[in-house]
């Protein structure tokens, strides 16, 4: 699919790219308008993308779990805009480089599979149908007679509900299209994933609590920058599936010494999300490993039951800690602040159980219920996707999201089923394995309609492809 030589002139581009801003900084202290300066950013970022489509896309999948990176966009004084997004658009820098990835890709769809009728081209909706669903469920909630406001839902409904289907299922399934481009995206992620395992590592070692000689692992500033969040949760909803995608790509590479390291990283994920003292990620952590040991484990349950055994040793000490901290006062403080948002989530549904309350909408309910802001301060989100739905959409969101998982566990069961290749079943478990751990993580969390959830699903999707027997792979050699 890419072009001959994308995978070189790097060094040229990154330099290019120099001169651009720097010409850029120039033209802005000469008194150039902005306004035309930025219209031709635009069409360079995506001419850029458009060309080097495939070095943009990996770029992007680093920057995903990056979600503290934000670029503000302003909206101008459009009324839609000073309506539904308050006169800017608050976004995560990976999803500005997405954008840029999925105007470059509709173009090559134009030209190349419309235009050269090249079918390597012809765009693949996995799960479209299974998918709409969710997203009519959300425009549906405007009909609720809670009076939500039309602008926000609609907004909703195209972002981040429908532009994530775009952006972390369909993009990725049509990007990767060969075992060299998956392991490419694999490597990118096990990279994040060790980055981020180490920026808790380093964590530790400045508590949030004063007096403690330890602390639970949590994101550090990167100069000054939440790139992973702000809190314990943020980073362990991270590893949750970056270890077992670590994992995967351990199975794809031959050589040993890498595959040592890679080896290395992975345990090193595991580790510190459990040293994040989350108790999603130790309760998902020990369902992926019942999942393996009865999958890819299966046959050598014997030989590992002493290793499992030492291993268990060192993790003896972290459960007892991880059971004193389910008692103490922060976590039953988190237990009450949970319960009082299902409580609203219920509410909201009790009084519009078909339609919900508006897609959108949950926070400022939130807000203006005065005993939660008395007691806890400012409006939070709902801390699990169920009751999100059943606040927002009613009961038509639970239903949709029943279909999707329904037709996205059939259709992954069928992938599975039909790969023959022992090693490929390896690879395709692991990565089945984070992205089941992807979803589950967020029936206890808040960042549902993110990459965080959404693309560990989408290059599930892709693998499901690259690795069925029979995939002819014409394009190993033209992926960058």
């Amino acid at each position: 699919m890419p072009e001959a030589g994308e995978s070189k002139n790097v060094s040229s581009l990154t330099w290019g790219l120099f001169l651009l801003i720097v010409l850029l900084a120039i033209f802005i202290a000469a008194g150039v308008p902005v306004g035309p300066l930025l219209v031709l950013g635009l069409l360079f970022a995506v001419a850029f993308s458009f060309r080097y489509i495939y070095f943009v896309f990996y770029l992007a999948t680093a920057l995903v779990p990056m979600f503290g990176v934000m670029v503000m966009i302003p909206t101008g004084s459009l009324a839609f805009g000073q309506r539904a997004f308050g006169g800017a658009i608050d976004v995560s820098l990976a999803e500005v480089i997405l954008f840029f990835v999925l105007a470059a890709w509709m173009l090559r769809i134009l030209l190349y599979w419309r235009g050269r009728h090249d079918w390597n081209w012809r765009p693949q909706l996995p799960l479209l149908s299974a998918y709409l669903p969710l997203v009519a469920a959300h425009a549906l909630s405007a009909l609720s007679p809670l009076g939500p406001d039309p602008y926000v839902v609609i907004k909703f409904a195209l972002r981040p509900v429908f532009y994530n289907y775009l952006a972390f299922l369909a993009l990725p399934y049509n990007l990767i299209r060969s075992r060299r481009s998956l392991r490419t995206v694999l490597a990118v992620i096990c990279g994040v994933g060790a980055l981020a395992a180490l920026n808790g590592l380093f964590s530790m070692f400045f508590p949030v609590s004063p007096g403690s000689l330890l602390g639970r692992a949590h994101p550090f500033p990167l100069f000054g920058v939440d790139a992973f969040g702000e809190n314990h949760n943020e980073l362990a909803e991270l590893l949750v599936f970056t270890a077992p995608f670590t994992l995967a790509l351990y199975e794809m590479i031959r050589d040993q010494r890498s595959k040592r390291v890679v080896l290395s990283l992975a345990l090193l994920q595991f580790a510190v999300g459990l040293f994040t003292f989350t108790r999603t990620i130790w309760g998902v952590f020990a369902v992926q490993a019942v999942l393996l040991l009865l999958t890819v484990f299966r046959a050598h349950i014997r030989v590992l039951l002493p290793k499992i055994a030492f291993g268990a040793l060192f993790v003896i000490p972290l459960a007892i800690g991880m059971a004193f901290y389910s008692v103490s006062g922060t976590a039953q403080s988190s237990n009450s602040t949970r319960l009082m948002l299902t409580e609203i989530a219920l509410q909201v549904f009790g009084t519009s159980p078909i339609f919900g309350g508006g897609a959108g909408s949950f926070m400022d309910r939130v807000g203006s219920t005065r005993v939660f802001l008395l007691e806890y301060g400012a409006p939070l989100d709902s801390h699990g996707f169920i009751q999100k739905l059943l606040a927002e959409t009613g009961s038509l969101g639970l239903l949709a999201l029943a279909i999707f998982t329904l037709f996205a566990a059939r259709y992954f069961y069928r992938a599975l089923k039909s790969m023959g290749d022992p090693l490929s079943r390896r690879v395709f478990i692991f990565l089945l394995t984070g992205a089941l751990s992807a979803f589950a993580y967020q029936f206890f969390n808040t960042d549902y309609w993110t990459g965080k959830m959404w693309l560990p699903i989408g290059i599930a999707l892709a693998a499901s492809a690259v690795l069925r027997d029979g995939l002819v792979q014409s394009k190993e050699k033209s992926s960058f």
